[in-house]
């Protein structure tokens, strides 16, 4: 049977169109005194409405959406932030607290509940994670994901989400045991918990440039979508936020082992409501509409003599091909580097996110001891001012 997806635009409450995309998708069943954990992006302090954390006017129609279903339900809402980042101050900067419990729902900083060491049977790569106990005492997940781009994985959405659940200090290990592998590990044991995904489309996070050097995920240009999505499979959510993106979903490695897994589907989709007037490329601009048109030349063996010279007068010198960039990166010489931009203001918040002590602050700037860089670049993804750069030849290379 295939699996359903509703894409559905915001025009003026954004209580209504959740609601539309809900039951379009198939509705949402809620038993009398069950517990259930809504699971946000929070993981930056960054304003409600930047593409960068979830819309906290979303998640509060969420809360009210499932208090609706059943007035003796349970309603939590929860998520932790990049390493590094202080739970408490970035849910103060988005205003989750108090738009959750507004909307009659609980808010619960995991980072003050019990933690657990469980193992994930079946996994390839995470074998064992700590998250939060509550994760496995709740009656069912509702994933709430922005949709926004991100430097390692082409997008995060539904299934990255779910990273959030995990102790702060696990997002390094799972970077280091490659990220890809052990964000599927962590999906498919949580599977059996996510009772539905319902997609903040607001205001989506545009970060991906033509080529490197890279940044992390707590900065990007707003593109204003006005939309929802809902849907009861995770991996058809987020191939449907790929195509909207312009990304094929088999190309990005997430999407393509969960696929594998056997844990949700890619091609065999149905999309209802809105999706005729929505399904475009996340470009915001006119330089962004010009990225995603010429993504194909300059990579192409034939026309990239033609138009790489072009391409660097308007991005920048450090503009390579994906090709390259692929290349580079497949060479075991390569040494790379993380590169300062002049955005830094010397926060430390990467001294704090590196768990090997690796990063210390000196004259105001950090200096990073590449020598014992284990490439996690949880540094780069925690960077509230995208200060921190990964060169083109070390990311893994994304055919968009």
């Amino acid at each position: 049977m295939p699996s359903r997806v509703s894409i559905v635009n915001i025009k003026d409450d954004i209580y209504a169109a959740v609601c539309q995309a809900v039951e379009l998708a198939g509705g949402l069943e809620i038993n009398h005194g069950e517990r259930i954990l809504i699971k946000p992006n929070m993981s930056c302090g960054k304003p409600s409405g930047s593409g960068l954390v979830t819309n906290v006017d979303v998640v509060a129609a969420v809360v009210r959406l499932v208090r609706e279903r059943s007035k003796s339900v349970e309603v939590l809402v929860a998520d932790l932030p990049i390493c590094g980042w202080d739970p408490e101050e970035t849910y103060r900067l988005i205003g989750i607290r108090e738009a959750v419990e507004q909307a009659g729902g609980t808010f619960v900083d995991l980072a003050k509940t019990e933690m657990v060491r469980v193992k994930l049977p079946g996994a390839s790569k995470l074998t064992k994670v700590t998250m939060a106990k509550l994760v496995l005492e709740v009656d069912g997940i509702i994933d709430v994901p922005v949709i926004k781009t991100h430097f390692m994985t082409g997008h995060t959405g539904a299934i990255k989400n779910l990273k959030g659940l995990t102790q702060q200090d696990q997002r390094t290990r799972m970077h280091v045991l490659g990220l890809h592998e052990p964000v599927v590990d962590l999906f498919e044991n949580l599977l059996p918990q996510v009772r539905y995904c319902i997609v903040d489309g607001t205001v989506a996070a545009d970060a991906v440039r033509p080529a490197g050097p890279y940044q992390g995920p707590t900065a990007g240009d707003p593109v204003e979508l006005n939309v929802i999505l809902a849907g009861r499979d995770p991996v058809a959510i987020d191939a449907t936020i790929a195509r909207l993106m312009g990304f094929k979903p088999k190309k990005l490695s997430i999407l393509k082992m969960a696929f594998e897994r056997e844990l949700g589907e890619l091609d065999d989709i149905v999309i209802v409501g809105d999706a005729a007037d929505t399904f475009k490329r996340l470009r915001g601009s006119r330089r962004g509409g010009l990225i995603s048109k010429l993504q194909g030349l300059w990579t192409s063996r034939v026309f990239n003599r033609l138009t790489h010279g072009l391409v660097r007068r308007w991005f920048g010198s450090e503009v390579v091909t994906r090709k390259t960039a692929k290349k580079e990166l497949e060479d075991d010489a390569c040494e790379g580097a993380i590169e300062v931009t002049d955005a830094c203001n010397g926060c430390g918040l990467c001294v704090k996110a590196c768990k090997l002590g690796n990063i210390t602050i000196q004259e105001g700037k950090p200096l990073i001891n590449m020598d014992h860089c284990v490439r996690c670049w949880i540094c780069c993804e925690a960077c509230p001012e995208a200060a921190l750069m990964i060169r083109s030849d070390l990311i893994r290379s994304v055919d968009y």
